[in-house]
């Protein structure tokens, strides 16, 4: 059984230059692939990606897109530069993504231009169908009600303050377990949206004290002197899930 989409929002929110470290392309899409792997392993809703250009945004947009899109439409993503190494992308399994070479009871489809994945177009008018008779080829329209990937925005630092849902994962935050009825309540109320600070750190120090009540730290006790960005995020929202859980 898929898993449904969240009850409320769960976004999660970084600054684009933690991909510029890398060196090139191969490491970049290599980095991509594990946090979109975990984005959707926690049913985020929405990927914010605070940029001072749109260049790395660029990047991650097209290498979403074409890890969203199941197997049998990647033919319509046209050719770009960005997407020369797409072939690292490991398989995102959504539910659409997981279907045979002929149609099976059970099997939710997506097409584009009547084409869902078959030998012979179909001709309906539905995004969405899952299959009903794998002899018949019989089907029926379906809403798409399972968790099926997130949203990729490009997002202005000073707008992703103004976020009323907003918490931070600073080392310098509360013990998320501590103030678990805290997060929970605030979830239920308006969901939440997680910012990660940039390589550089600091964040809290740019922010002021006013912030510091929104702020946890995911990692208690860390072991390291400096935690990357990516080791943030997926620290934080497997807490998270935990929590929400």
């Amino acid at each position: 059984m898929f898993p449904f989409k969240r009850r409320k929002e769960l976004n999660i929110a970084f600054f684009s230059s933690m991909f510029s470290i890398e060196r090139n392309l191969t490491e970049k899409t290599l980095k991509a692939s594990l946090l979109f792997r975990f984005f959707i392993e926690y049913r985020i809703t929405n990927v914010y990606v605070i940029c001072s250009s749109d260049k790395e945004y660029d990047l991650l947009r097209e290498i979403s897109k074409y890890a969203l899109t199941p197997p049998y439409l990647k033919k319509y993503i046209p050719i770009s530069p960005n997407l020369r190494k797409a072939g690292l992308l490991p398989p995102m399994n959504l539910p659409s993504h997981l279907v045979h070479r002929f149609p099976v009871e059970g099997e939710i489809r997506l097409g584009r231009n009547q084409d869902f994945g078959l030998h012979q177009k179909i001709r309906t008018t539905y995004r969405s169908i899952m299959f009903t008779d794998s002899i018949k080829g019989s089907f029926i329209q379906y809403p798409m009600i399972y968790y099926d990937g997130f949203k990729i925005h490009k997002i202005r630092f000073e707008k992703i303050l103004e976020k009323n849902n907003l918490i931070i994962g600073s080392r310098n935050g509360k013990n998320p377990l501590k103030y678990k009825e805290e997060i929970i309540s605030m979830y239920e109320e308006k969901g939440l949206t997680l910012l990660i600070g940039p390589p550089e750190g600091m964040l809290l120090k740019k922010l002021g004290e006013k912030f510091l009540e929104k702020s946890y730290n995911f990692i208690i006790k860390q072991g390291v002197s400096d935690v990357r960005a990516e080791e943030a995020i997926i620290s934080s929202l497997s807490l998270l899930n935990a929590i929400l859980e």
